[in-house]
This record gives structure tokens, C-alpha cells and sequence, in this order.
């Protein structure tokens, strides 16, 4: 299904009785549960989440106790779970998924079971708990290798088993909309800040500078990313969250502001910790696309704009490694 071209202007006006932040104990999902949460519009703010290995409840420990956060422990492939979760919901950030990428090439049947089959099932429970909008949190990574940057209406030509996945989850969200349920589809570039799982670039990066490891470095480092402050992808996922429009689907791209190939990261790693320990480069994985560059102008006609920066989010990453580091030592010494 193709997406009106035309933009719409953000409207406060919007309540919402209930709103559910699918796999908000992850890295994203607890900051857009933290800015959700914190919406004068919003009566209730739930968290569905299975609780897996990237779920941290830490991520929240400022709001209260573990015990009095409004979580529900449940698996959006489970319409048992889906429905006890969406009672009474005007609205669903969907952002339960499996995201590494070289671990979509190893277990290529879970990624397709969580981010498809999930996602079908969400949508299922939306549309039978009459929800209003269903906003789909997907990739980049659905555009394969872009090396100019490209519209919401460029075709989505995945070369892994996760961006395959998400490709499919968001042709799962169209049909969705033609059905009736209004639904917008984000395509971020990757979002760094700090409690980000250790498994992605930059604090794979900080914490093996700090152990005095050299940096490994999949392929040659001269893929090219756009990183994206975490806290503007929530800031942009509220922005549509507050946008009244009649289209069934809206798509928009989600860029940062800065494109750095992997050798570039590694060295602004080494020049914010001050630590230098080489490079240590191994075999790269199946399919590693060059580049994803896009367009977001329709966001921005929003009025979104990026307030963070990279290197803010990596001192800020150096900072909170740092003290684990420091806190894990004095531990160690009792």
C-alpha cells in the first residue's frame, strides 16, 4: 500500500485512556515508555514485554520499585497475552522485536517467528480491541543498500534475515491499515545512548577499549551507518503519536544527523575514553549493505529536529561504562 504524500501539521488536542509500549523494558522502548509516561494526554502507559535477554528493568528504576511498574509480562506472539494487554487501549508503540543482525543469520527462524508472527498478532489484538492507532517501529535496514539517500516510497529490498523480517512485519502493518486500523510505520536509522545492550557497535566498542581489548571490527570498517540519538527517536515517535490525520498509513524515515563508517566510531571511541588499543579485524559477516542513506523531510515537516548529538551519546555511553567498570572493581576487592 502507498502512503499519502502529503504532510499534516501535529495537533495537542489528542487524549488517550491507555497507551501500550510493546518490549519497553528494551533499550528504546523504556525511553519512549519514560516520554509517553510523562505526557499530560495520557491517562495509563503500559509495558507488554517477554522479558528476554535485552529487557532491563533497571532501565526504569527511577520511576519506582520493579514491583509497581505497570509491566506485563507477555509475549506478543501469544493472543492470550495480547489481549489481556490491550484492554481498553487507544493506542500501540510496537517495539518488541529481535534486532542484532548477525544473530538473525544464526537463528533466522526466530527473527522471522518474533518480528512477523509477533507483529501479526499484535495487529490481530488491535483491530479486535478496537485500538485507534498502531504505530510500527521498524528499520532502515528494509531499504537494503542505499547509497543516495531515498524516500518513504523507494521499494524495500532487504538483504538480511532481520531486515527481511522487518519488511515483512510492516506489509503485515499495511494490510493492517487497509483493513481499518490507522497505523504509522517508522523507519529509524540506528539509535545509540546509553543502556544499550553490549552486543551493539558502540558499547561493544567503549567496554572493550576500557578492558584494554583491541576493537574488533567486522569486514574492512568502511560500512557507513547513520546513528541516531535514542532520545530524538522517542522524541520522534511522540510527535506522531500527537498527529491527527485521516490516512489510513503514514510512513516515515527516522535519520540522524551524522553518517560515520565503523573506522570512524572506532576512532572517536579511542579519542573520548583516551584509550588507543589497535584494531583487530575478522572475517566479515554474510551480508554487510555499505550504507543506508534517507531522506526524513516528511518528518521534518512535522516539526521534528535532532537535538542530540553522537558524540554526546558516546561520553555520555563512556560515562555510565566507566563507573560499571569502577563499581565492578570495588566489588571485586570485597
Amino acid at each position: 500500500m502507498e502512503h499519502c504524500a502529503k504532510t499534516v501539521a501535529p495537533k495537542q488536542n489528542i487524549s488517550f485512556r491507555k497507551i501500550v509500549v510493546t518490549g519497553g523494558l528494551g533499550f528504546i522502548g523504556s525511553k519512549v515508555f519514560r516520554r509517553v509516561a510523562r505526557m499530560a494526554n495520557v491517562a495509563e502507559t503500559v509495558i507488554l514485554d517477554r522479558v528476554s535477554y535485552a529487557a532491563d528493568f533497571r532501565r526504569l528504576a527511577p520511576i519506582g520499585e520493579a514491583g509497581d511498574l505497570p509491566v506485563i509480562r507477555g509475549d506478543i506472539r501469544s493472543p492470550i497475552d495480547v489481549a489481556a494487554a490491550l484492554y481498553e487501549c487507544d493506542a500501540v508503540i510496537h517495539l518488541a522485536a529481535e534486532t542484532h543482525v548477525p544473530r538473525s543469520f544464526a537463528d533466522p527462524e526466530l527473527f522471522f517467528d518474533v518480528n512477523v508472527t509477533g507483529t501479526e498478532t499484535l495487529l490481530k489484538g488491535a483491530q479486535d480491541a478496537g485500538v485507534k492507532h498502531f504505530i510500527h517501529v521498524s528499520t532502515d535496514e528494509v531499504y537494503g543498500p542505499a547509497m543516495e539517500e531515498v524516500r518513504e516510497t523507494a521499494p524495500m529490498r532487504p538483504t538480511t534475515p532481520y531486515a527481511t523480517s522487518k519488511a515483512m512485519a510492516e506489509e503485515a502493518v499495511m494490510m493492517a491499515a487497509q483493513n481499518g486500523l490507522r497505523s504509522t510505520i517508522l523507519r529509524p536509522t540506528n539509535a545509540v545512548g546509553t543502556g544499550q545492550n553490549p552486543e551493539k557497535l558502540f558499547p561493544r566498542f567503549v567496554m572493550q577499549a576500557l578492558k584494554g581489548q583491541k576493537l574488533t571490527i567486522e569486514g574492512t570498517g568502511a560500512q557507513e551507518r547513520s546513528f541516531l540519538p535514542v532520545s530524538d527517536l522517542a522524541a520522534a515517535i511522540g510527535l506522531v503519536l500527537n498527529t491527527q490525520d485521516e490516512q489510513a498509513l503514514e510512513i516515515f524515515n527516522v535519520s540522524g544527523e551524522e553518517d560515520l563508517s565503523v573506522l570512524e566510531v572506532a576512532r572517536r571511541v579511542c579519542e573520548i575514553t583516551g584509550v588507543s588499543t589497535g584494531l583487530h579485524f575478522i572475517r566479515d559477516r554474510v551480508t554487510n549493505d555499505a550504507a543506508y542513506r534517507i531522506d526524513d523531510s516528511r518528518l521534518r515537516s512535522l516539526g521534528y529536529r535532532q537535538k542530540s548529538s553522537v558524540d554526546q551519546e558516546l561520553r555520555a555511553i563512556y560515562r555510565e561504562m566507566r563507573a560499571r567498570v569502577r563499581r565492578f572493581a570495588d566489588e571485586e576487592r570485597f
